[in-house]
């Protein structure tokens, strides 16, 4: 009984230590994260198999997806399990850790490989596909994850694995935000950002 009562408190609380403890910026509108970092829920509601290595934010068909930071796309691919897929390297954080991102789940696609993108850029939007992909699992939303290692050679590998070598490793993508450390921070045009932090991921309604 104990045994059962340890696991269930490890698992409260990977789920929640991040969400509980985000700052969402006050003067903004914007869709929030609905299964976060570590978290041992998955979109759908059900318990995963292993802790989350990204973060999920659900939204509606056409929901604009825009860049997290500066880079240069890596690749553009429609993984069997994911879907269509985003690969941007966004250079190094302000801790000196390479950032190679995935933009998973998504619809269509405005970025081609080998293009220098802008923080802020729409590089995509959600579709109507996700009753035809297992990874994403009935609903409609964006995963967001970091890994450090870009998986050149493909052969025999599926889902996140298809694209990072390090995708058990990820980085918490709360350490990175440009207002500091769990602050979610929104992209703004003409706005001066800290280097190597990055800003949400969905366009945020100023209030």
């Amino acid at each position: 009984m104990k045994k059962i009562l340890f696991i269930f408190i490890i698992l409260f609380y990977c789920n929640e230590s991040f969400s509980f403890n985000l700052n969402y910026p006050e003067n903004f509108k914007l869709k929030k994260i609905d299964s976060d970092f570590k978290s041992s829920i998955g979109i759908n509601g059900k318990t995963r198999n292993q802790l989350h290595q990204g973060i999920d934010i659900k939204g509606p068909k056409g929901q604009v997806i825009i860049a997290v930071k500066d880079g240069i796309v890596l690749e553009t691919h429609v993984e069997k399990c994911w879907g269509p897929t985003i690969v941007i390297d966004h250079g190094h954080s302000f801790d000196g850790k390479k950032l190679i991102v995935l933009y998973g789940h998504v619809g269509e696609i405005f970025v081609e490989e080998g293009e220098k993108i802008e923080r802020g850029q729409e590089i995509a939007t959600l579709g109507n596909n996700h009753h035809d992909f297992r990874c994403i699992y009935g609903v409609r939303h964006l995963h967001l994850q970091i890994g450090q290692k870009y998986r050149y050679n493909k052969e025999g590998h599926w889902g996140w694995s298809y694209f990072l070598k390090d995708g058990r490793k990820s980085l918490n993508p709360h350490n990175y935000w440009s207002n500091g450390t769990k602050n979610i921070t929104c992209f703004e045009k003409n706005k001066k950002f800290k280097e190597g932090s990055i800003t949400y991921p969905f366009p945020c309604e100023k209030l």
